[in-house]
């Protein structure tokens, strides 16, 4: 009997070089089951708050004022949690000694900037657990939560990156990052 092995996956991550200098970029990982459902609570939700404001111009009532506050709110964060899954990226780039963090969300970039030398215990972890699992699909610009599979020590917190990704993935980057970064940044710190 003919054995049918399973195929082996690429990473969900790409190498590539932008302005000379190479770049990890990790698109947002997608909930195929919730994209939905934020698309269709959008357009009932925008007509909803279209309705509420053609009410506020006929005639001002303070809690429909209030209402369209909370109603921007609500669709600021469904749209841009849409806009992360659709188009996102988190791209970490070891520019110099440095590394740098950014989360892209075409054509707003939010970038974060470390000292290659204050990085220590830069190591791979797993990000797969039920709270990350829960929280894969939100923008992280967007979300109090702390996730990703690469984390290191930056002063006295702990940084986390790369969100999503399985630990052998995260393995892959944390050994590209090491070549590239002080070699501070691989030694063991107070743990």
């Amino acid at each position: 009997m003919a054995r049918r092995y399973e195929d082996t996956k690429p990473a969900r991550f790409r190498i590539e070089t932008v302005g000379g200098v190479e770049q990890i970029r990790i698109p947002a990982r997608r909930n195929w089951l919730l994209l939905p459902f934020l698309l269709v609570w959008l357009t009932l939700w925008t007509l909803g708050g279209g309705g509420a404001a053609l009410g506020m111009l006929r005639q001002f009532e303070p809690f429909l004022a209030v209402w369209l506050c909370f109603w921007a709110v609500g669709f600021t964060v469904v749209a841009a949690t849409i806009a992360w899954q659709l188009g996102g990226a988190e791209i970490l780039r070891a520019d110099g000694r440095d590394l740098e963090i950014a989360y892209r969300v075409p054509p707003f970039t939010r970038r974060r900037f470390y000292r290659g030398t204050e990085i220590r215990d830069l190591d791979a972890t797993d990000g797969n657990d039920i709270f990350t699992r829960i929280y894969a699909g939100s923008p992280p610009f967007l979300s109090w939560a702390k996730t990703g599979s690469v984390q290191f020590t930056y002063g006295a917190r702990t940084v986390q990156a790369a969100a999503g990704l399985d630990e052998p993935e995260a393995r892959l980057i944390v050994e590209h990052l090491r070549r590239r970064l002080p070699q501070g940044a691989a030694d063991e710190g107070m743990r």
